[in-house]
């Protein structure tokens, strides 16, 4: 499945969806084995979910990470799994040091082009673009994201996403067409209800 997205036109094609808030840090191991027969195509997915919900229970990311240059960030990141890069690169948007977190995931996507989570690394490479109002990079990270892994956690979200940077760049029919397609694909998640709000709003 490819997804092109010209100037004037747009075409969007996605396929499969994500299980929405299947996880449940509480559920039994017969529980999570059940989950995982009746999701086999998307493990990886909901083991990386599980994953990063364990992490973040009771885990503070206070402290700040120092300026590296992309050759010292990319010997740092070596061993590491992609959740701690991840999790990397999330500090370094939240302490305004974009550069340095497109650094690290660029890094592992480099090494590791067609890993799973190199997905989600798009997502937040498109995020720290979007954070310095840089929505032309914006986008065309957001559309690496689901692009590379078109089941992931966080293609709805980064169509959403999408759709604010054509906002930000003044493309509506560009747009409408990503609402469109992620409220038709994705109508009873989250981001797929807000396409729905906006388009009934007239996309204002």
């Amino acid at each position: 499945m490819k997804s092109v997205f010209l100037c004037g036109f747009v075409f969007l094609s996605l396929y499969g969806a994500e299980a929405k808030d299947l996880v449940d840090t509480k559920s039994d191991n017969s529980d999570l084995e059940e989950l995982v027969r009746d999701h086999g195509g998307e493990i990886e997915e909901l083991k990386h979910r599980i994953s990063v919900i364990e992490q973040n229970l009771g885990i503070s990311h206070q402290k700040k990470v120092p300026s590296k240059s992309p050759e010292q960030i990319a010997k740092d990141i070596k061993g590491k799994s992609p959740e701690e890069i991840i999790t990397m690169a999330k500090d370094l948007i939240d302490l305004d040091k974009c550069q340095e977190a497109r650094d690290v995931l660029n890094a592992f996507i480099k090494e590791h082009p067609k890993n799973l989570y190199c997905g989600r690394m798009h997502f937040y490479i498109g995020k720290s673009y979007f954070k310095e109002k840089d929505y032309k990079n914006a986008a065309q990270a957001y559309m690496e994201s689901f692009e590379v892994n078109p089941n992931g956690t966080k293609t709805p979200k980064a169509l959403f996403r999408l759709s604010l940077c054509f906002f930000k760049l003044g493309k509506q029919d560009q747009r409408k067409i990503t609402l469109e397609k992620l409220a038709e694909t994705y109508p009873k998640f989250k981001y797929g209800e807000k396409a729905i709000a906006k388009l009934n709003e007239n996309l204002s």
